[in-house]
């Protein structure tokens, strides 16, 4: 390009294109730092819900707690977590038993209770299965990315219990969330 003329389309793409490339961070990499903050505050926060904990950043900002939190309610918290982050088989059944134990029944909150479906006694599946379609009944919401997963859990309960109650049950639940 001479002086005094107008650079092309083609020269403004390229400096455009140089320009973005110089600008744009490296993508899926989180700096070091950012990612142990991350941790930290993840830390901080398995603290707060599990032991009451608050960090000090916040004691000035948040009343300090009256009564130590209940006992009971602390194991129903780590029991919960349990449930929620067992992978499958004997680990998680102890968890699943352990919760009900805790409760005196299934819980409520349907996240659980499809964790529940995967227990292998006909008698707890009844009462999830009941917890669903009370839901159902109720017209609680089931979010539309996980109305298949409920579908498939459904189903497979169907197929893999012994009892024709739970089988009959499951799959006309099933029916019903299609």
């Amino acid at each position: 390009m001479a002086d005094g003329e107008k650079p092309s389309w083609r020269e403004r793409d390229r400096a455009k294109d140089r320009n973005e490339s110089v600008r744009a961070p490296r993508e899926g990499r989180a700096s070091p730092r950012v990612a142990t903050a991350t941790a930290q505050y993840k830390r901080q926060l398995d603290a707060l819900f599990d032991r009451g904990e608050i960090p000090a950043h916040l004691k000035d900002k948040l009343p300090a707690p009256e009564a130590p939190a209940d006992p009971a309610a602390r194991e129903r918290v780590r029991l919960t977590r349990a449930v929620r982050t067992g992978v499958s088989g004997p680990a998680l059944v102890a968890a699943l038993d352990a919760l009900r134990t805790a409760l005196g029944s299934v819980p409520e909150d349907l996240e659980l209770v499809l964790r529940f479906l995967e227990h292998p006694s006909d008698a707890v599946l009844q009462e999830a299965l009941a917890r669903v379609e009370r839901a159902l009944d109720e017209g609680l919401p089931f979010p539309k990315t996980a109305r298949k997963t409920w579908v498939t859990r459904l189903e497979g309960v169907a197929v893999t219990s012994f009892d024709p109650r739970v089988q009959s049950r499951a799959a006309a639940l099933a029916a019903r969330m299609k």
